[in-house]
This record gives C-alpha cells, structure tokens and sequence, in this order.
C-alpha cells in the first residue's frame, strides 16, 4: 500500500480518470468541430437574438451576447450546463465512494488498522477527490485550447481557464459534500441521493429565479451558478481578442453586472471589486 493514502485513492481511481478524459475530449472536440457552421450561419444568430429575455436567460444565452461569438457560443453549449454538470457527476461519484464505497466494499476496516487518524483519513480523501477534479478541468482546459486554436476561434486561454476552474470549484463543492454524507451515513446511495437532490434543486432555484423576475415585470436577472461559470469565459482577464479590446464595450448577457469604468475593465486592472448586491439585486 503506498504511504499516501490519497495517491493509493487517485491510484485506485486511474481507469475511471482515463475514461473521462476520453470523454470529455470526445465532447469538447464534437462542439468545436459544429462551431465553424454555426459561425458562418447569421441566420440562427438572428434567430436567437429574438427569443424571450427570460427563455435566453434560462439557456444560457443572455441578452446581449452574440450566440456566434466563441465566449456566446462556449458558454451557452458547455459552460453553462454541460460542463459544470459533468463536473459535478463526476465529483459526487468519487466523494460518495471515498469513505461510503469503502464501507461497502468491506475494505474500511483495513483502512482503520493503518496508524493514522481518522480526521486524517477523511482529509486524505479529500484531498483525492480534489485532486481527480482539478485533473478533469486540467484535461477540459487543454482540450478547449487545443480546439480553439486549431479552428481559429478567437477567446483567449485566460478566459477559457477562468470558466474552467469555476466550473472545477461547483463540482468540489458537490463532492465534498457527498463525501461528508457518506462518512457520516455510511451509506453510498443515500449520499448521492441527497448531493443529486440539492444539486437539482440549486439549479432549479437559479433557472427559476429570472423567470419569477420576468413574471412581475422586473428585467431577468443572470443565475449566479452560471454567472460565476459564463461569466468567466465572457468577460475574464487577459483576451486580446474581446470587442471591447477595440474601444466598443464587449457583449454581456442582460441582467449581468457590469464592472465599474475606471482603469481597467476587470478586478485585476484595478476597478473596485464587484459586490453581491450587484449580482443578485
């Protein structure tokens, strides 16, 4: 057994990393090879822009932003659902199985006999778990760049690795808590019950949300699950390519938060930090 018992759990988990690093690949590489045809399509951009504020908002399409563009197009097709979805599934698999599997599996009790602490080993697994996820968004982020430059798209990696790791914190966040489930149950299935159950349920409240505004009369506002996610594909630091980079304000989806003028156009190039009552007013 090797000393860490965190690399003994990636080391366990290897065939499983392989195949969602072939899956995700698979993915990424099928939208990026439809892109070019939606690019050079005007006609289901324009059909896009007609649809209801709300409907965009729910979709991911926002507003304003160009569904032709590579930060629209991105982040409507992966960065606002698919990716963060399967981030997560993934996530939830390893924490539910990182102390709970090993219950069921019989092999708890050998894991016990090894002269470390409990707390320890729940951090160890942790630790794994972690670990797993930051490779899949390492795996995802090359495969976006690779395909972005091999068909011209014009988004910088800087962006593409703002969404990313967002996308990579939603997921460790789900299963951290499914592991925490799991190690206080020791039941696998009911962990991922309940981490499935108040995923479905956050995503729910942020679909909804803009659709309760547009009921009332009140501009649609963006989810801030996917705004944390889009918005760092949209409008992070660091691409050259950006409209906005040629004196005309870059797109952003209605109802997002702006950053306040001054010296630069995000946190980093010195503009006062954005506050919560502006994402969720």
């Amino acid at each position: 057994m090797l000393r860490s018992l965190a690399l003994k759990t990636l080391r366990d988990s290897r065939r499983g990393l392989l195949l969602w690093s072939v899956g995700l690949i698979g993915m990424v590489a099928l939208m990026m090879a439809v892109y070019p045809t939606v690019r050079d399509d005007p006609a289901l951009n324009d059909l896009v822009k007609r649809y209801p504020d709300a409907l965009k908002s729910v979709i991911g399409f926002g507003g304003a932003l160009d569904y032709a563009s590579p930060a629209g197009y991105l982040g409507s097709e992966l960065f606002s659902f698919m990716i963060p979805l399967l981030l997560i599934i993934a996530a939830v698999a390893a924490g539910s199985g990182a102390v709970a599997g090993e219950d069921e599996r019989g092999t708890m009790e050998l894991l016990l006999t090894l002269p470390i602490a409990r707390g320890r080993l729940v951090l160890e697994k942790l630790a794994s778990l972690i670990a797993e996820v930051a490779w899949l968004g390492a795996v995802l982020w090359a495969s976006l760049w690779i395909g972005a430059v091999s068909i011209d798209m014009r988004i910088s990696g800087a962006h593409l690795a703002a969404g990313t790791v967002s996308a990579v914190l939603v997921g460790v966040l789900f299963g951290a808590l499914a592991l925490a489930i799991g190690a206080a149950t020791g039941r696998r299935g009911l962990s991922i019950g309940l981490t499935c159950a108040l995923a479905v349920a956050a995503y729910l409240v942020n679909v909804l949300a803009p659709l309760g505004r547009a009921a009332v009369g009140r501009p649609p506002r963006q989810p801030i699950l996917v705004l944390l996610v889009v918005r760092s594909v949209t409008a992070g630091p660091g691409d050259r390519e950006r409209p906005g980079a040629g004196g005309r304000d870059p797109p952003r989806c209605a109802g997002w938060p702006s950053w306040p003028s001054g010296a630069g156009t995000s946190p980093s190039d010195g503009a006062p930090a954005l506050r919560w009552s502006q994402i969720r007013r």
